[in-house]
């Protein structure tokens, strides 16, 4: 209970420094693995939980959405972009919204996905109710495996989660060629 309690916070803490904002300038990032010359990675995630026993009734909705990480060999540099799309019904916020993170930098290190966590840093847009808010984040712990493969809510949460919650991960890699 601990794992899930620690694992939830993560993913927690994640959307919240993602949805809370600042203010800056985003810039799209040029990505998509620059016609085969780099490594990427494409992760896509889906969480949800409409079980209030479990999540709290200010906590029902989930996110959907994808990334894409490139490592340039030539250059060493890591770059990337995201899209995500959340929701949430009950407690101090409901509605839809969507989210754009622009990935400067990023690097794979132990953390609370297991000793092969990716990490990121870069600029998060949030779109929410007519509002946007562009905020910054720094070697981030993103939550997601850097190791290829598909990761259910049992493998993310170290448990089986009850009905109206589910999480999964899908994490690709395709080196450069």
């Amino acid at each position: 209970m601990r794992r899930l309690t620690r694992r939830l916070a993560v993913i927690a803490v994640a959307l919240v420094a993602l949805i809370a904002g600042g203010v800056a300038a985003a810039v799209p990032a040029g990505a998509y693995g620059n016609d085969g010359q780099m490594d990427v990675y494409q992760i896509g995630i889906s969480f949800n939980c409409n079980n209030p026993a479990f999540c709290g009734s200010d906590n029902l909705g989930g996110f959907w959405g994808w990334a894409e990480l490139d490592h340039n060999p030539a250059t060493g540099s890591t770059t990337g972009d995201a899209e995500f799309a959340f929701c949430s019904h009950g407690g101090t916020f409901t509605g839809a919204g969507h989210d754009s993170q622009d990935i400067s930098n990023w690097y794979i290190a132990p953390g609370s996905a297991g000793p092969n966590t990716f990490y990121g840093s870069g600029t998060d847009t949030t779109r929410l109710r007519g509002q946007t808010q562009v905020s910054t984040f720094t070697d981030m712990d993103l939550g997601v495996p850097a190791v290829p493969g598909h990761y259910n809510s049992a493998d993310i949460f170290g448990i089986a989660t009850p009905p109206g919650v589910s999480a999964q991960i899908q994490v690709a890699y395709k080196p450069a060629h």
